[in-house]
């Protein structure tokens, strides 16, 4: 007999077990079903009571720059917006030498020797035609 062929005689015994155990639920008894509801009643009694929290003091420990790390969200906020400062700044020695160059207007040679031509407040000029 191969692995994958079903045996009946397996399924039936297994079929009486799971209907005998069906048929005969223990129910649990009166002293247990106490407790729990003890144990419950205890357990919602503890929701109900609000514990005092301390007031949070922001004194001179934190100071000025505690104050501006909680303004920016914490370390990660300003962590940001440092690496944001400092890509800007990169970017700014670091880039290109016309707004031609930027906006990809440079693609062909005419359009290099227009944007040559024109300040780069004009550039937009070229977008148009």
């Amino acid at each position: 007999m191969a692995m994958t062929e079903m045996r009946k005689d397996d399924d039936t015994a297994l079929d009486l077990f799971f209907a005998e155990a069906r048929q005969s639920a223990p129910e649990p008894s009166a002293a247990f079903l106490g407790r729990i509801l003890t144990d419950a009643e205890a357990v919602q009694a503890g929701f109900l009571a609000v514990p005092a929290q301390p007031a949070v003091t922001r004194g001179a420990r934190f100071g000025v720059l505690g104050t501006v790390l909680a303004l920016f969200g914490g370390w990660g906020g300003l962590g940001g917006m440092a690496t944001a400062a400092v890509a800007g700044v990169w970017i700014g020695f670091a880039g290109s030498d016309t707004l031609a160059q930027v906006a990809g207007f440079s693609a062909t040679t005419e359009a290099a020797t227009a944007s040559a031509l024109l300040a780069d407040g004009d550039i937009l000029a070229l977008a148009a035609e």
